[in-house]
């Protein structure tokens, strides 16, 4: 029988991101299903993104998958399993192995159910998750919320037509030499940048699987496998460098808490043996 004694007054977390991202897909690769227009990954990853050029990140289906998954998190999940729309064939699919992710093509959003399942010697029950699959940019275009020209009204107004006004004319003598606006220059005939649509979207939801009072083998292995500091973009930032460091301080002080408890424990037995033999 596996040793399922715990680590009492003690919690350890470890840092995760779910959620998905998806791409358009050009019109030539359609030809086996029309109607899908959006290629898409439903993941479940560490928190930590891999650095550029990795192994990790050339092996996924969407080259601008960048976010997430630089750890390895089988060490302490045994599967994951993914809920599709009922459309989907076999729409419950179950990932045993990392990477925990979902690949497939559509042109729907929907609500995927996450469900993530641990090891048996944690001695935790799984979790369950939900996800809003995002395939299309609902930002809404800036120029929208640009209130119309009131200009022309004010100048036509009666009542405002005399008197001084802080509202310049129109400008009416031609420049010099205005190079004309390409053809495919991103703009509106009212001379306002068009909002050109995003071809990937990217959906994700940080999140940390808090274990308390965990399994002493457990415990153990989590200590043995720490996530992998945040990476900041730049070594001059001092507010990176300084979530780094508080991410070692707190591995360390779940690696003491731990040991200090075991200690406690070994202890205890110590003295009920000496207790009993005198």
């Amino acid at each position: 029988m596996a040793d399922k004694r715990r680590v009492r007054g003690l919690t350890i977390h470890r840092p995760i991101v779910y959620g998905s991202i998806a791409a358009v897909i050009p019109v030539e690769e359609r030809i086996a299903n029309p109607d899908h227009n959006m290629r898409w990954t439903v993941a479940v990853r560490s928190a930590t993104s891999p650095p550029p050029g990795s192994a990790t990140l050339e092996e996924r289906v969407i080259p601008e998958d960048v976010i997430g998954g630089c750890d390895d998190l089988s060490y302490f999940i045994k599967k994951v399993s993914f809920k599709l729309h009922d459309s989907y064939p076999n729409p419950l699919r179950v990932v045993d192995k990392a990477p925990f992710e979902i690949n497939e093509t559509g042109w729907g959003e929907f609500i995927i159910y996450i469900k993530i399942h641990f090891h048996a010697e944690s001695g935790e029950k799984a979790i369950q998750l939900q996800h809003g699959l995002k395939l299309h940019d609902w930002t809404p275009d800036p120029n929208l919320s640009i209130p119309q020209v009131w200009l022309d009204e004010t100048r036509n107004d009666p009542e405002t037509a005399e008197g001084p006004t802080t509202i310049p004319g129109p400008v009416t003598t031609k420049p010099d030499s205005v190079d004309p606006a390409p053809p495919n220059a991103s703009s509106t005939e009212s001379g306002l940048p068009s909002k050109s649509p995003n071809t990937v979207i990217n959906s994700w939801q940080y999140d940390e699987i808090v274990f308390t009072d965990p399994v002493e083998t457990f415990y153990n292995k989590l200590l043995a496998h720490p996530p992998h500091p945040y990476r900041p973009k730049t070594d001059s930032h001092p507010e990176s460098k300084l979530d780094w460091a508080e991410l070692k301080v707190l591995v360390e002080i779940d690696r003491l808490r731990g040991k200090l408890s075991v200690d406690e424990r070994e202890l205890a037995q110590v003295k009920k043996l000496l207790q009993q033999s005198s």
